[in-house]
């Protein structure tokens, strides 16, 4: 983990000095990943990959005294720590994601672990994980399968540009998947 903040702190400590050196870049934010810390680690993996497509880039379980000072667990405990990413072929081209990357809780017993504390979903301050796709009709096909709660159904937009659906992740998170309608795009 430490080495994980490291290397993020290195890429930031790189970025602002090439950035000092230009006038001339774009100053953007660009969303690099999503993550959520979680109980449900595993839960979290088998819809990002069975239901939304994407693979799992890291995967690696950190342990001792170290983590607690990222994340609240008990000592001795463990955090799975998880990146899953996509990319698809779209009108236009080849489009490469952001990631969502999962914290995973192991071993805790924070209540929120043992099913004590209700889901509280789709409330403000909510997360809405957005996912364009290429292929919504089978990304749908894939929650209902599965057992995923559908807020709604694959239906137009209200401008006609694309198609829509949102769903519940297994943290709650309502999730956003939408293709582009190609017929309205000329």
């Amino acid at each position: 983990m430490k080495a994980l903040v490291l290397g993020i702190a290195a890429t930031l400590t790189f970025g602002l000095s090439a950035t000092a050196q230009s006038e001339e870049i774009n100053h953007q934010s660009l969303l690099l990943r999503s993550v959520a810390v979680t109980c449900k680690v595993d839960e979290s993996i088998a819809f990002y990959r069975d239901v939304m497509g994407q693979e799992i880039i890291k995967d690696e379980t950190f342990t001792g005294s170290g983590i607690q000072k990222y994340i609240d667990v008990k000592e001795g405990g463990a955090v799975r720590f998880v990146i899953m990413g996509g990319s698809g072929v779209y009108p236009g081209g080849q489009v490469v994601g952001g990631n969502i990357a999962f914290m995973g809780i192991v071993d805790s017993d924070d209540p929120a672990c043992s099913g004590d504390v209700e889901n509280h979903r789709g409330r403000q301050g909510s997360t809405i994980l957005p996912h364009r796709v290429s292929n919504i009709e089978e990304i749908a096909k894939r929650a209902k399968a599965a057992g995923h709660e559908i807020l709604f159904d694959v239906k137009a937009s209200g401008t006609g540009l694309s198609r829509n659906m949102m769903l519940f992740d297994p943290n709650g998170n309502i999730v956003e998947v939408f293709q582009i309608n190609t017929a309205r795009i000329k």
